[in-house]
């Protein structure tokens, strides 16, 4: 490697913590780590999000906000991660968008995948009943990954 390659494969990291609380490698680690959660907030520049549309002038709304969406963004992670470990455990895939088998869909596919269910709601006299329209194999099969609580939502024994 020459002299030039080596100077631009340097970079500087700086942090405010000292060196006997955070090594040198957990510090590059940490940095290298941001990515994931700089991904997680894509959804905010998402035209489906609109939120070029909010208009929000107090910064304790602005703060409830952001605080809703950084707890949404958590939900989310969990959910697409134990979707994935659920998929690695049981050595199932699902299709990706061109048909393939992939064991590391995103949530976001994952929804798309689920578009289509429909709950109808039955009254007769006092008696309420609640049946899905819509659940394919494919669909149930995601639904039981996500878990017991998910399949009794969805009446999947």
């Amino acid at each position: 490697m020459d002299r030039l390659q080596k100077v631009a494969a340097c970079y500087i990291i700086g942090t405010n913590i000292h060196e006997e609380h955070l090594s040198v490698q957990e510090v590059l680690y940490a940095y290298k780590e941001q990515n994931h959660a700089e991904q997680g907030f894509r959804f905010l520049k998402d035209p489906l999000f609109f939120a070029s549309s909010l208009f929000l002038k107090k910064p304790s709304r602005i703060s409830a906000l952001l605080m809703v969406m950084v707890l949404s963004l958590l939900v989310y992670g969990i959910a697409e991660r134990r979707m994935r470990n659920r998929l690695a455990e049981q050595q199932e895939t699902v299709p990706n968008q061109i048909n393939q088998p992939t064991q590391t869909p995103t949530l976001r596919w994952i929804f798309q995948l689920m578009g289509g269910i429909s709950r109808i709601k039955i009254t007769v006299g006092n008696r309420v009943k609640y049946v899905f329209d819509g659940i394919t194999k494919l669909k149930q099969r995601i639904l039981l990954l996500f878990g017991d609580a998910v399949a009794n939502i969805y009446q999947i024994s």
